[in-house]
């Protein structure tokens, strides 16, 4: 079995998300039941739209960014959007952690493509970038001592491999 050297879980938890979320569900929720126009919504019509308006709010609390570095491999995964991804490191080229600044390198948080990479993030400003062949991406981190630490296994086990 592989030893899991760096584990994370993170979420979108800052207060202004779920402020400007709630806020307009409320306000639509409000303006849909205080509506006075010609036609009056029907039962219907107020299920539907409140229904999408709870649906984006449940997904919010899904998302989840879960990250683990492995004595022998590195995988990821965005819930619900993005499954499992593993990448072993005889696949990765470099890791390193970065200090980013996600609103202007990649306008903003989630699942974001700026041109030249991928970035998977939830907020803050740590990230795991890594480089391999064929890809580029940034994985956020809210633990950048922990991050560090797993890199430099990462930049051990490069450095006792031998190149192919």
């Amino acid at each position: 079995m592989t030893q899991v050297n760096f584990q994370e879980t993170q979420r979108f938890r800052q207060i202004w998300i779920w402020t400007l979320i709630l806020g307009i569900t409320g306000f639509s929720i409000g303006s849909l039941y205080f509506s006075k126009g010609e036609s009056p919504l029907t039962v219907g019509d107020l299920t539907f739209q409140i229904g999408i308006l709870l649906l984006v709010n449940v997904l919010f609390l899904c998302l989840t960014l879960s990250t683990r570095i492995a004595s022998d491999c590195l995988s990821f995964r965005y819930f619900p959007f993005i499954r499992w991804r593993k990448f072993r490191f005889e696949d990765i080229e470099t890791m390193e952690l970065i200090q980013y600044d996600g609103l202007f390198e990649y306008r903003g948080w989630g699942i974001k493509w700026n041109g030249d990479s991928w970035s998977y993030t939830t907020g803050g400003k740590w990230g795991i970038l890594v480089k391999t062949k064929n890809k580029k991406f940034l994985l956020g981190t809210q633990n950048p001592e922990g991050a560090k630490q797993a890199i430099a296994q990462f930049i051990a086990f490069k450095s006792a491999t031998p190149e192919s």
